[in-house]
């Protein structure tokens, strides 16, 4: 789709897994993205998040995956093969899902270098939960640097760590977008919350794992119950660019300003 390849792992019950931005990979393939809720006392579950059934060795609980469908520049594509492979100047990903009570409607488009994917929760009966991440990133582990930022501007700046040992792990409370950096490719991404409920709260939380990812999840429901007849959409925008080490951040701001004039547009008057 023009600069930007993604893909889409049926193993990983077709989600999103992980892309590039001019033949350079911008989110490693090797983790899970999608929707996951972490159930208390039960643990994580939903995309490629699988949990044993207890006393019945070998079996597992998955997320429900009803219906998967896809769009080449707007045309529906009929027939489905293990492995394709599918160019154009736009793509699309509309997804249904069950995690055990929670209905899952979710969506991926790729469309004049921007990728925009969302998740719809709509839950049957009260969920207790430690934590729910509607949607998830990881940034390749060749990324360095990173900001945190609101409508205001920036937030917080700084180096992702470049030795392997312990993870860093870190929560970006009042942040709508995230922007990483490789200074060795001269590329980077921005990762802008466009869109979540009213009546929840949509916090930033990542990972920083040298040699595994940087990983950026939306974070919602922390210790929390979602209430029976919730229904809240989450979306997210993400762009590109190219840049230099000393002009990155001023490239990554202007970046999601127009990100987030794009997803104040309605869809249906977009060109």
């Amino acid at each position: 789709m023009g600069d930007v390849r993604l893909r889409i792992d049926g193993p990983k019950l077709w989600t999103l897994s992980g892309f590039d931005y001019r033949d350079a990979m911008i989110a490693t393939p090797e983790s899970a993205y999608g929707t996951v809720l972490n159930i208390r006392d039960v643990g994580i579950l939903g995309s490629a998040h699988f949990l044993n059934v207890p006393g019945q060795p070998g079996k597992v609980e998955k997320e429900l995956v009803s219906s998967v469908r896809f769009w080449v520049d707007e045309q529906r594509v009929t027939q489905i093969m293990p492995t394709m492979n599918v160019t154009g100047a736009s793509f699309r990903m509309e997804r249904e899902s069950q995690i055990r009570a929670v209905e899952v409607q979710s969506s991926v488009m790729v469309r004049d270098g921007v990728l925009m994917e969302t998740a719809r929760l709509r839950s049957q009966e009260a969920i207790d939960l430690k934590v729910t991440y509607p949607l998830m990133y990881a940034w390749s582990p060749t990324m360095t640097d990173y900001l945190f930022g609101d409508e205001q501007g920036v937030q917080k700046r700084g180096q992702f760590l470049k030795d392997a040992g312990k993870p860093n792990e870190g929560l970006e409370k009042s942040a709508r977008w995230m922007a990483v950096f490789d200074s060795q490719q001269g590329l980077g991404a921005v990762c802008c919350l466009v869109e979540r409920p009213a009546n929840a709260e949509a916090w930033l939380q990542y990972t920083d794992a040298p040699g595994v990812y940087r990983k950026l999840r939306i974070m919602s429901f922390s210790e929390q119950t979602l209430p029976a007849g919730f229904e809240g959409t989450y979306r997210a925008a993400i762009g590109f660019f190219q840049a230099t080490p000393e002009n990155w951040e001023g490239i990554a701001m202007s970046r999601q300003q127009e990100l987030q004039t794009l997803a104040a547009v309605p869809a249906t008057a977009r060109p």
